[in-house]
This record gives structure tokens, C-alpha cells and sequence, in this order.
């Protein structure tokens, strides 16, 4: 079985999935049906090696997320959540930890799960 080595061969794999599942499981051939367990044998140690699982996401990551999902700059969150743009900053730039009030703030500002919150403090 030849592995999969580059991103591209992994989308061009991932698409050939979509094609059987589309198709619906119970619809395939027998040779259909031993493609598609061999192409997920092969996807799922490309990805064992490239997206290791559990992905641990830290604050900075989920916020500046958050800012490019709602187009938002620095300022303009720091605003909307009530800090300064100081205090933001230091945050994202990992230099300073998230007091109990900041913590509040992005629970009920921007709907942070709390144990989410309480994980990466």
C-alpha cells in the first residue's frame, strides 16, 4: 500500500472518499467497498502524523480565531469586551495570564464555554 506523502495526494484521497460516501455505503461494490478501506487506512495515518489528535488549542489561538471570523482588530475586541487594549494584547502575546473578571467577560461576551475557560487559565 503506497502512503500517502503530500497534502495535495491527501485532498485527491479525501475527494475519492466523498465520491463512495456520496455514492452511500450500502451501494458500493465489493472493489468499491476495498478502495474506500484502504483509502481510509491511508488518510488516517497521513493524519495521525500531520493533525495529531487532541488538538490543544490555547486562548490566543481561539481569540484571534474569533477576531478573524467576526473581522474584528485588536482594538475593536478589546473594546467589546471591556479591557484594554494593553491587557488584550498581553494576553494574545501570551505574557500575561486571564484574571476572573477577563474570564467572565469572554464567557458571557463572545459565549466561551466556562471548563474551556478554567482549561486554558
Amino acid at each position: 500500500m503506497k502512503h500517502i506523502k503530500t497534502r495535495n495526494e491527501y485532498h485527491l484521497a479525501m475527494a475519492e472518499i466523498e465520491t463512495y460516501l456520496a455514492k452511500g455505503v450500502d451501494n458500493l461494490t465489493q472493489e468499491e467497498d476495498d478502495e474506500l478501506e484502504k483509502l481510509s487506512k491511508k488518510v488516517s495515518i497521513y493524519e495521525s502524523v500531520h493533525f495529531p489528535m487532541p488538538v490543544k488549542h490555547d486562548l490566543a489561538t481561539i481569540l484571534e480565531a474569533y477576531m478573524k471570523e467576526n473581522n474584528l482588530s485588536k482594538q475593536r475586541l478589546a473594546s467589546f469586551l471591556g479591557v484594554g487594549n494593553s491587557t488584550l494584547s498581553e494576553v494574545l502575546n501570551k505574557k500575561r495570564p486571564i484574571t476572573l473578571d477577563f474570564a467572565k467577560k469572554l464567557h458571557t461576551k463572545i459565549h466561551l464555554d466556562g471548563n474551556l475557560i478554567l482549561e486554558m487559565a
